[in-house]
Formats: C-alpha cells, structure tokens, sequence
C-alpha cells in the first residue's frame, strides 16, 4: 500500500484506431510537431480495451467484503479504531522516522507478531469521529474510512501508506485509496477455519508451510483495499465559491470525494490500475459531481482543476498533479481539450442510457473512460457515447438501450 504515482498501472497504452482521430483534433487546436507528438503520447487511451473485453456487470463482490461486514458490525459496538488495530499492526505504532525498520515493526506488518491490544500506538486526535462504512458504488462494495479531522487523516494516511514514517502528505490531497495492504485479522480468521477442516490445530512449522503454499500466493485472501476521506472542502475550494454554506460545501465535499474515489475503484478492478491522468480525473470528478449534487457542473469542475480562468492556469490546480512530463505549451493546449470535455459533459443526457443521475452505475462510466479525452472533447460526444455504450452492453450479452 502507498500513495498512487503519476502513471502508476499496468495497462498497456495502444494507440489504435483513435490516433488520427487525435492527431486531427490536435491540428485544430494548433498543436505541431514536438508538441503534438506530447499530446498524442498523453492521449492514448489504455481504457480503450475494456469495449472488446465483455464486461459482466455487476462485478462479484471482492473476498474480502464478507470480512468487512463484520467489521462495520463491530465497530458499531467496540469502535473504529480498535476494529481496525485487530486488522493492521501499522496502527500499533506510532509515526516515527525510522520505524518501519525497527525488528517489533517489521515482525507485526510481515509476520502478523503483535498485540493489538497493547497501550500505546498510533495517536489520534480525534478517534471518536472515525466512521468506518461499506459502500456500494460502481464497482461493487468498497469499505470506507471517513476521516473529520485533517491531523488524523494525515497519520492514517502515513501509518496505511507510509509504513508509519513521516512522509508528507500534500494539503491539497482529501482522499486516499489503499490497496494491497495485509490484513492479519482476515488471516487469523482463514487459519481458524483451515484448522476447523483438518479436524486439529497446526503445528507452526504446518501452519507455515500452509502460509507458504496455498496462502500467499492468493492475495486477494489477505490482502484489503480500502478508502480513506478527509472532511474537508473538496480541492481546496472555498464553501465562497459554490455558493453553498460551510456546512453544505463540507456535506457536499464529502459525497464528491466518496463518489470520486469509487471510479478510480472501478479502474482498478477492471484493470488493475490507477491512474494519475486528467482523463481518469475528469470522470473521477464527474462520478463525483452526479452524486452530491445530481447533476454535472462543468464550472466546478474545471475550477478544480485550476481550469477555470483559461487561458490563465490556476498555479495550484490540480492539473499540474497530472501534467505528467508534458512542456507549458502543450499543457496550455491540453487545459483547452479538457475544457471542451468538460462543456460537453454538461450536455450529456445519461437519462437515455438507464442512468440514475446521483449514482451512476459502471457501463456509462466504461464508455466514457473508452472514448479518452480527446472522444469527451469531440463535436459528437452524445452520438460516439451512445454507440459505444450499446456495443459494451452488446457484447456483454444484454440488450442495447434505446
């Protein structure tokens, strides 16, 4: 488990089909030679895979969803924090240089030796307003650790991500999705029940080679994804400039960051991969957006991009995060691409593909992430996101919609 890096994944980029597409509307908005060959390079679409891939939807739940139901059921009794101590040691101790290399560390995170139990640990400022939730989003159910209080956030953030050292973690980051991260309590759990069968507790050295040969190798039996959330406002905007109140704009940030984090949930499950990239961010925010408010605001949007003043760039938008090694020309030309998807996003009416409008289910999102950036900022997005959406469901097997 870490913090997601810029071009993190393991989807193979093709430029396919959609290269000249690109390159034509590239040419139209002036980009030549070095510059254009950047943003052809920035355009190619990894997710473009998923239209020959016949997706079944809904996904099956992920093994560890049983595990986290109970979860929920206990922390409602026992609390937040020593649930979650009884599954990651990394809440055990406490954000120190260096501890991550300490033996009573390393043998809690790789061997599962520690007393949850124990005084001391990982301290919070505020652990009685942790909210631990199952959520049911796009890709299916994901837990959710609502995190009100920034200090907090940040420490779980270091403790989950961090190995427990005190890296930093960026203000302008209000979410986090930790994947790959062990979880000693659904392995105590699956031992218990593997002794169950055999009739008779294991000896350490069976235990071990069970560990060793049929455990390990099945990550997803140990292994948890999870989501963390901050409280506050969403991108660094003020409450000011939504013309919402505090409370509304704290309310609606939350439900953005939740709705955000589950599309990038979804690409994960359907490619094993995060992306720090404005295609991925742009529909990130757009999941988010539907939710918390039913509707899409392209002005929102692009004001948390830092978009918002073009041809001028926020120099704290959250472009520049995803810029990737893209020059200030072509990233000024790239802004003017996005701000066009964004526009006709807007118009979009999801209404006509069975869409619920707060909670958008996978395969409008599927198409959307399909077509690229350059497909969002297209003079005939209803018409390609139409066609698109009726092949996916068409080689799922169901029926096009109308």
């Amino acid at each position: 488990a870490r913090l997601r890096a810029p071009g993190e994944g393991t989807m193979n980029a093709d430029p396919g089909p959609g290269h000249e597409r690109r390159a034509a509307l590239l040419a139209e908005l002036g980009a030549e030679g070095a510059i254009r060959d950047e943003l052809l390079a920035y355009l190619e679409n990894p997710y473009s895979q998923l239209l020959d891939a016949a997706v079944t939807l809904p996904l099956a739940e992920e093994p560890q969803i049983a595990h986290w139901r109970l979860c929920v059921t206990q922390a409602t009794r026992e609390g937040v924090l020593p649930t979650l101590r009884r599954c990651f040691p990394q809440l055990s101790f406490p954000i120190a240089e260096g501890i991550s290399r300490e033996p009573a560390y390393r043998s809690a995170t790789r061997r599962g030796e520690w007393d949850p139990e124990s005084p001391g640990g990982l301290e919070l400022s505020a652990p009685g307003s942790l909210e631990l939730t199952l959520d049911d989003g796009p890709a299916g159910p994901v837990p959710v650790l609502v995190v009100w209080h920034r200090p907090d956030f940040v420490a779980l953030v270091q403790a989950l991500t961090c190995r427990n050292e005190p890296e930093p973690v960026p203000a302008a980051m209000g979410a986090c999705l930790v994947k790959g991260i062990a979880d000693w309590e659904r392995v105590r759990l699956y031992r218990r029940e593997w002794e169950r069968r055999r009739g008779h507790p294991a000896s350490e050295a069976e235990w071990a080679a069970e560990m060793k040969e049929a455990l390990a190798p099945r990550k997803e039996l140990w292994q948890d994804r999870l989501i963390l959330l901050s409280g506050g406002p969403y991108s660094a905007v003020a409450a000011v400039e939504t013309n919402l109140t505090e409370s509304g704009w704290r309310e609606a940030s939350l439900a953005i960051r939740r709705a955000h984090e589950s599309f990038h949930y979804l690409t994960l499950r359907l490619t094993g991969a995060i992306r720090s990239h404005l295609l991925d961010e742009l529909l990130a925010d757009f999941t988010g957006l539907f939710a918390a408010f039913g509707r899409y605001d392209p002005w929102l949007a692009l004001r948390f991009l830092g978009l918002d003043r073009l041809p001028e760039l926020r120099p704290e938008g959250r472009i520049t995060v995803y810029r990737e090694s893209l020059g200030a020309e072509a990233l000024t030309l790239l802004a003017e691409l996005v701000a066009r998807a964004a526009r006709n996003l807007a118009d979009l009416d999801l209404s006509e593909g069975g869409a619920d409008p707060i909670a958008l289910p996978a395969r409008p999102l599927i198409a959307l992430a399909v077509l690229g950036l350059d497909g969002l900022a297209g003079n005939d997005l209803p018409m390609t996101f139409a066609a698109t959406l009726a092949t996916l469901e068409a080689r799922a097997g169901e029926p096009a919609s109308p």
